[in-house]
């Protein structure tokens, strides 16, 4: 019941404040976006209302499409990109989602909530300790990662496709996250990597995509 309460606030909130800015019939904008297509927005809305050191964290992707993309006026079901943004001077995160023709604001959604959403024990095991990191752990700006789109590709053809054929109402969960944070042997700083999570009511696939070399794990399957 929290989850579909929390699910209803969030769309509530994000619906009606996008109606409230596109009342100009003169503005046309795109509802759909990819991951990285908002990080400028979201970094630029932290350094003004949480700190002003505010990096990049991590950034979830809640029930993304085949395409890699969320549809910000989707209210049919809970998709959205969460970004995690990170403070040295606060050790601490905030969070925030875009809204349909507005800027970023702060989310409702936490680790707490993204974790209660991973029904995965292998991934979910992951993430815990990954999020444990990411109050001193910030994707460098420099980090060189694929967008949402070319990332859903490179995991449906490392099993997604195979995953989705199988199984019926498939979803897909991503998470970019520091390299380092994942895994602490890294001698590479500077990389961020995509956790790509493919799964039904009763089975699931995760992949994790390594942004410097190209691999895909896969991390758990069932």
């Amino acid at each position: 019941m929290k989850k579909i309460l929390l699910a209803l606030t969030l769309f509530i909130t994000l619906y009606f404040i996008g109606c409230d800015k596109t009342t100009d019939p003169n503005v046309l904008v795109d509802s759909k976006i990819t991951a990285k297509e908002k990080v400028d927005d979201v970094l630029q809305k932290a350094r003004t209302d949480f700190s002003s050191d505010a990096k990049l964290a991590a950034i979830y992707g809640r029930e993304v499409d085949l395409n890699g993309e969320i549809d910000l006026l989707n209210t049919s079901s809970f998709n959205a990109f969460v970004y995690v943004v990170q403070s040295n001077t606060l050790q601490s995160n905030e969070f925030y989602v875009p809204v349909f023709a507005a800027g970023p604001i702060k989310s409702p959604i936490n680790f707490t909530t993204m974790l209660s959403f991973v029904k995965d024990a292998t991934a979910g095991d992951i993430l815990n300790k990954v999020f444990n990191r990411l109050a001193t752990i910030a994707i460098d700006p420099g980090a060189n990662y694929k967008d949402s789109p070319a990332t859903i590709d490179t995991a449906l053809v490392h099993g997604g496709n195979v995953f989705i054929e199988q199984n019926s109402g498939v979803m897909i969960d991503m998470f970019l996250l520091p390299s380092k944070s994942i895994d602490t042997t890294l001698v590479i700083n500077n990389s961020a990597d995509w956790i790509v999570n493919f799964y039904s009511s009763s089975k699931s696939l995760v992949l994790w995509i390594n942004s410097n070399t190209g691999v895909v794990t896969k991390l758990s399957g069932n």
